[in-house]
């Protein structure tokens, strides 16, 4: 779920979620498993969260997903000038 409820944990919100994924996409690309592994170690999501947050980051177009592989895709990727 997109908006949150006062009984929803906000720091698990697909926004939330969703810019945690982006910053460690900024890195390097991941595969789908292993970010998750490493998302659920440090901010204890379940998969449903997980999936929640990478299917809206790719409606959005911010990643791309070939596979296995997650990458920030071109269009999001911000240039420093655009601002």
């Amino acid at each position: 779920m997109l908006i949150p409820s006062k009984y929803e944990d906000i720091n698990h919100n697909p926004f939330i979620v969703g810019y945690h994924i982006v910053n460690l996409l900024k890195e390097r690309p991941y595969n789908v498993e292993k970010l998750f592994q490493l998302l659920r170690d440090k901010y204890l999501l379940n998969l449903e969260q997980y999936y929640d947050s990478l299917t809206f980051l790719w409606l959005a177009e911010i990643i791309s997903i070939f596979e296995t592989q997650i990458n920030l895709s071109p269009s999001g990727e911000f240039d420093k000038n655009d601002t």
